[in-house]
């Protein structure tokens, strides 16, 4: 069964190759993807090494971000994708074009965050509000779920407002003193583990919202009727599902666990 096929036939140019390029198999890609690719582990882990490996799982529905902690076979298992087909095609990225990103400063991957991310939110969910309010005004009566599709969006919008300042104001400076080298005060550092037990959460809580609006909108398909603010808000939202997972996995995935590791050896550095 060609499971990635419908997937990236949404939008080939979405995923920077093409159904042809995933379909091209040969024996020296399979040795490489059974050689180097190793089924069991985290797909997170696997991202964070390799970022253009998001490609491929993008393409293939895999939950890279929230769901980096499972291993590449279950992630396959969990978005019904074969392994092989993907092992093979992320064998492919690491041959062709794989520049992985070694953040050893966290101050500069926060930067990258708040520059690329949050600022991209700041502009985005307003404008992108206004027109979900319009579409769904408009077009109501002949789509019905699109009430439900605002008032998904009114619940994500400013969840995610909240966010992105309380790690600015809170999560980032305690990061960023401790990536300094500075010192921690005993309840800095209860209060960052904490908080990024609650980032995490509020991860999750995100992602279970755009699941629900990439359901509502059937994948985001634009429907035959749609006028060219219909069009356009499918694709806004399209455009913000994928930009919240790089998001996310730049943060859970990367920031977190530095910062997990870091407060770790600051511990154990005190008791020696």
């Amino acid at each position: 069964m060609d499971v990635l096929g419908p997937l990236v036939a949404r939008s080939p140019a979405m995923f920077g190759f093409t159904l042809k390029d995933l379909r091209t198999r040969s024996s020296r890609r399979t040795e490489m993807s059974n050689a180097t690719i190793d089924p069991q582990r985290p797909v997170g882990e696997l991202a964070r090494e390799v970022p253009a490996y998001t490609r491929v799982f993008e393409a293939a529905g895999i939950d890279y971000c929230c769901g980096g902690d499972a291993s590449l076979a279950m992630a396959c298992d969990q978005a019904g994708v074969n392994l092989d087909d993907v092992r093979e095609d992320l064998a492919d990225v690491q041959t062709d074009d794989a520049q992985a990103i070694d953040w050893d400063d966290l101050a500069d991957l926060i930067d990258d965050v708040v520059e690329t991310h949050h600022q991209y939110l700041r502009e985005e969910l307003p404008a992108l509000e206004g027109l979900v309010r319009k579409v769904a005004r408009v077009h109501g009566e002949n789509h019905p779920e699109l009430e439900a599709l605002r008032a998904a969006y009114l619940a994500l919008a400013p969840a995610m407002k909240a966010h992105i300042r309380e790690e600015e104001e809170e999560v980032f400076p305690i990061i960023e003193k401790l990536d300094r080298g500075d010192s921690l005060s005993d309840a800095e550092r209860r209060r960052l583990r904490e908080v990024i037990e609650e980032m995490e959460a509020d991860h999750e809580e995100t992602a279970e919202l755009l699941d629900l609006i990439a359901e509502l909108t059937d994948g985001y398909t634009v429907p035959a009727d749609a006028c060219p603010s219909y069009e356009s808000m499918i694709e806004r939202l399209d455009a913000l599902e994928r930009d919240t997972h790089e998001h996310v996995h730049k943060e859970n995935n990367v920031l977190f666990v530095e910062a997990e590791t870091k407060l770790s050896d600051g511990v154990e550095s005190r008791n020696s």
